[in-house]
């Protein structure tokens, strides 16, 4: 038997917030190795004893603090991180990547391997995926592992060679790199264990409770091609797999009967708590569907639904979709299973930059989507971006005007960051752009100024971002506050 910390590392701490979910990614590979026999716990860095979150308005306004933490790698962050690590006393520590916190991992796992050489490192996620070659960065750590890591994980844990482990990169002859090639798809998802929602290291087990577990993975994949998203390369867009309704449904029943806590509260709501800056979030009282796209099989998201009313399930759930695959009936059986909230990718207002950016929808298919959702009483998020390469003045006040058009509940606003690995990285480096040049920390979605794009005047930047006052409005008008 193996000793196993999973790690998500610090990221929204870092921004003066906190993140208290269990990662899916992580938890997956938890329940897969603890099934084996192999002691395998969750380790959120991220995690607070606190329900007040602040809001994104001042996440971006914190990114400068945020790019002091990894100027000082002697920061008390990056040692309390090590601390509890070493006091597990694990055989194996695997953290889950994606690109912004590559720069923590490369600060935490250095020291770790400073101060206990025999403990193997692991990394793995989006960026261990999409980066074959991301050993040569974190040189503390032993083995990446490429696309899903089950059953990788459990190869390496149990000592196989790693060069006969599909999907893992390890280490041949000094600093050179072995590469076996992408992990093979777990094709039954249905046959995997349920995430572990236990077993949190460094978290005091009367506060386990605390820790939102209320995270569902119901689909492997996104057969879309959106170029600013990394999912088409991280999952194989040819490979998407469904779990079945029976199986979703069988995961919500054991939230219900051991995690999920019935509330009214409405948990968005600015006037929940006095401070401006900040809101209040009730973890478990909310299922929270993950996929990529929730709505991406119309037959079998109709089935799931009734499935949810026949069995009066009366659980609070909200998911993301497109707004493209709904209709009338899918939105009124959405109502009557409880959805709180429908969270929309509209992206753009306008339809040229929705060409070029592969989203494969209008402005005109996507009020029509919002338009359904409304009339069936089913509040949405609406979640745009400002600053893709070539994007003009004009088209960002398509986007603002689209925006307060669409009239949804709330609003989600994103400066692009062209992640590694997507379509749009890859596009803008063949054309010289030196985006290697940028530190990893600085691809997040909440950096406050454009990465890719010099054209967008200061002026209507700010206007888009004051779009986020909309939020009080909507709610406000709807009777929520």
């Amino acid at each position: 038997m193996s000793r196993v910390l999973l790690v998500n590392p610090p990221f929204y701490r870092l921004l003066g917030s906190h993140y208290n979910a269990n990662s899916l990614g992580i938890a997956y590979i938890a329940s897969y190795l603890n099934k084996r026999g192999h002691d395998t716990w969750l380790y959120n860095a991220d995690y607070l004893s606190d329900y007040k979150y602040i809001k994104l308005k001042k996440i971006f306004s914190n990114f400068g603090n945020y790019k002091d933490y990894f100027k000082d790698t002697d920061n008390a962050i990056w040692h309390e991180v090590k601390d509890q690590i070493l006091k597990f006393n694990p055989d194996w520590v695997g953290y889950t990547s994606y690109t912004a916190n590559i720069s923590a991992i490369k600060i935490i796992s250095d020291k770790v391997k400073k101060a206990n050489p025999s403990i193997k490192q692991v990394v793995g996620g989006v960026h261990a995926t999409l980066d074959s070659d991301i050993l040569d960065t974190l040189t503390s750590v032993d083995y990446s592992i490429q696309r899903e890591g089950e059953e990788a994980f459990l190869a390496l844990v149990e000592n196989k060679n790693p060069q006969h482990i599909p999907g893992v990169v390890s280490r041949d002859k000094g600093s050179l790199l072995f590469k076996t090639g992408i992990a093979p798809v777990i094709k039954d998802i249905d046959a995997l264990p349920l995430p572990q929602r236990d077993k949190f290291w460094g978290i005091p087990r009367e506060e386990w409770k605390k820790v939102d577990v209320s995270y569902v993975n119901t689909i492997r994949g996104c057969p879309y091609k959106c170029t600013y998203c990394a999912s088409p390369f991280h999952w194989d867009r040819k490979t998407t797999r469904l779990r079945s309704p029976e199986s979703v449904l069988e995961e919500m029943h054991h939230l219900k009967n051991n995690y999920y806590v019935p509330t009214n509260f409405d948990y968005a709501a600015s006037a929940n708590i006095e401070e401006k800056d900040q809101l209040k979030i009730e973890d478990n009282t909310i299922v929270y569907f993950v996929d990529d796209v929730f709505t991406v099989h119309k037959k079998r998201v109709k089935k799931m639904l009734r499935m949810m009313i026949k069995d009066n399930l009366k659980m609070r759930w909200k998911c993301e979709a497109r707004a493209d695959h709904l209709d009338d009936e899918i939105c009124e059986l959405m109502a009557e299973a409880g959805c709180e909230r429908v969270k929309i990718g509209f992206e753009s207002g306008s339809d040229r930059i929705l060409s070029e950016v592969k989203k494969l929808e209008t402005r005109d298919e996507m009020l029509k989507g919002a338009d359904m959702l409304k009339k069936a009483g089913v509040p949405f998020s609406a979640y745009f971006m400002a600053g893709f390469p070539g994007e003009t003045d004009e088209d960002l006040k398509q986007t603002i005007d689209f925006a307060k058009k669409v009239d949804a509940d709330y609003y989600s606003l994103s400066v692009l960051a062209p992640y590694y690995g997507t379509e749009l990285y890859d596009t803008l480096m063949k054309n010289g752009h030196e985006l290697d040049k940028q530190p990893w920390e600085y691809f997040f979605h909440q950096s406050p100024k454009p990465m890719v794009n010099d054209k967008l005047s200061t002026k209507v930047l700010e206007e888009y971002l004051a779009l986020a006052e909309l939020n009080k409005q909507s709610r406000k008008k709807r009777g929520y506050i």
